[in-house]
């Protein structure tokens, strides 16, 4: 609905109010109406008032919207006055045209001045206060839109940095794991070259912006897992918990890599044992767990960049600041991704 809406409708109103008023006027014996008074009265305001809010005070308004406040509120305040005294003058010329027992024009108008000049300027003030309101809600909502529309760039602008810190990121340690593999096991350095170009190309294709099913990113996560499991072979048990049919819960893209790479590089850290890493799908409470028994988060453990990706990425995910942590739960270091 727009402010022309509006308008109509209060003068609508008020043609309504000037009806029931006449009625009530006649029904208090102070004076008689004819059939047709009850129509050219009412008629006669609302027709004017109409003409002269297109032909006088919305062209003053948004011509007026540039200029400082005093100087406007000066401008609309003579253009009340003018309003004022053509709306009765053009009201008065009704009754002569379409009445057969037309009023002495001159003494109508002058008593009309005299009796209801501030009804006539309390008409004016009601349609420029809805100007003003309808000017304000435009604003506020412009302002509103812009704030949204640069809140959403700069979301862009950090899912693209935070993507070309977590290729690189990935990228060196995925080869490391595959280097140290190739004196070892020909094979199975092979094998996880060719997981580790899969990845890469999922990577690469992904936006970083348009969420994936969980299924999806599963199917990564379980190429990545393949190639540090070759690495690390009987030290490294790991198991994906999804409930059946959880597979199109939307998941950012590529959110779990960077928690399961934390969690094996620093499960392992100054360990000489196996390790088991879990995945937990909760799908209740729109929740990822990824749990590993390895080596226990040291009281001050500050996230590096892998983590500090993942909490930013779910902060914009999300609009929770919460919605990634990191905590020890006994002999289990626990990652936490909140969904919703």
């Amino acid at each position: 609905m727009n402010r022309i809406y509006w308008i109509l409708v209060l003068w609508l109103i008020l043609a309504l109010s000037t009806f029931l008023q006449l009625l009530v006027v006649e029904y208090s014996g102070h004076q008689d109406y004819r059939i047709i008074d009850y129509v050219i009265t009412p008629l006669a305001s609302m027709l004017t008032g109409i003409f002269l809010f297109f032909a006088m005070i919305l062209p003053v308004f948004d011509t007026t919207a540039r200029m400082s406040a005093g100087k406007r509120i000066s401008v609309l305040a003579i253009a009340g006055l003018v309003y004022s005294v053509v709306f009765i003058l053009i009201l008065h010329l009704f009754p002569i045209v379409f009445s057969d027992q037309p009023s002495d024009y001159r003494k109508s108008v002058f008593g009309f001045f005299a009796a209801s000049f501030h009804n006539v300027v309390k008409n004016y003030l009601f349609q420029v206060a809805i100007l003003y309101a309808f000017e304000y809600i435009s604003k506020e909502t412009g302002l509103i839109r812009k704030q949204k529309n640069l809140e959403i760039e700069l979301n862009q602008t950090k899912l693209q940095l935070l993507k070309s810190q977590l290729q690189p990121h990935f990228l060196f340690n995925a080869l490391n794991s595959v280097v140290s593999e190739i004196d070892v096991n020909g094979k199975n350095a092979q094998q996880m070259l060719i997981n580790l170009g899969d990845i890469l190309r999922t990577t690469l294709d992904s936006d970083f912006q348009t969420p994936v099913a969980l299924r999806d990113e599963l199917s990564v996560i379980e190429k990545y897992l393949s190639i540090e499991k070759i690495r690390y072979e009987e030290q490294l048990d790991y198991k994906i918990i999804c409930p059946e049919g959880w597979g199109e819960l939307q998941v950012p893209g590529m959110i779990l890599q960077p928690v399961i790479e934390n969690a094996i590089k620093h499960g392992f850290k100054g360990l000489n044992k196996a390790i088991e890493l879990m995945i937990i799908i909760d799908p209740e409470r729109k929740m990822i767990e990824v749990r590993n028994n390895g080596t226990p988060l040291d009281p001050g453990y500050i996230m590096r960049t892998g983590l500090s990706n993942v909490k930013e990425r779910m902060k914009i995910f999300t609009g929770r600041d919460d919605a990634f942590q990191i905590c020890q739960e006994g002999d289990w270091v626990v990652n936490r991704i909140l969904l919703q």
